[in-house]
């Protein structure tokens, strides 16, 4: 017994078509698509010690208070601002973010607090071996407002620009007695905290 197979001309265009269809299917894969991503970054209020590498640093080094050198039988007044912090020479600055218009900022009492009163006055004290030359410290640059040696916060108002101000500790000495003092370099040191 002998099939035969015969495939119809409507037949094959049929298969034809499908296969075509098929190779034009995977062609139209192509395509693209459209959506959107955000972009978001958090920046929290906050200060630093201009040259400090982040804010909310414990330890920096906010300079020297350095009332420079006189003769050991000098007297009257002398200022000071802190000068050669961790941003380098010049005065101790403090950038804060736009939104911070006020800090309270406390000093210490210093190592010789109410010492050198026969000298002259100031509620902290510079030493020398046992000699004593009193200062004061204060919140702003016209030496008006003394900051407590019990380190009692003061709030100090910043311009709320974001630009550089000068550290608000500001230093004073008043010799009042005309006796001559042992020559030397007389020291003490400060703890300022500044918070907002």
């Amino acid at each position: 017994m002998k099939i035969s197979t015969k495939i119809s001309a409507a037949a094959t265009s049929a298969a034809m078509a499908l296969v075509l269809g098929m190779t034009s299917f995977g062609a139209q894969a192509a395509g693209n698509m459209a959506g959107q991503l955000n972009a978001q970054m958090v920046l929290q209020a906050g200060c630093y010690i201009s040259g400090a590498s982040n804010a909310g640093s414990s330890g920096v080094n906010l300079g020297t208070l350095d009332f420079g050198s006189q003769p050991s039988t000098f007297t009257g007044v002398l200022t000071a601002n802190a000068t050669g912090g961790v941003g380098g020479a010049g005065a101790t600055q403090i950038v804060c973010s736009p939104d911070v218009t006020a800090l309270t900022v406390s000093v210490s009492g210093g190592n010789n607090a109410g010492q050198g009163g026969s000298v002259g006055t100031g509620s902290r004290a510079m030493k020398l071996g046992s000699s004593y030359l009193p200062y004061e410290v204060y919140s702003d640059a016209a030496l008006t407002t003394a900051y407590p040696a019990n380190a009692t916060a003061l709030g100090v108002t910043l311009p709320g620009t974001g630009a550089a101000v000068t550290l608000p500790v500001y230093g004073r000495i008043n010799k009042t007695s005309t006796n001559g003092m042992t020559s030397g370099t007389y020291v003490d040191t400060l703890q300022v905290t500044l918070a907002w």
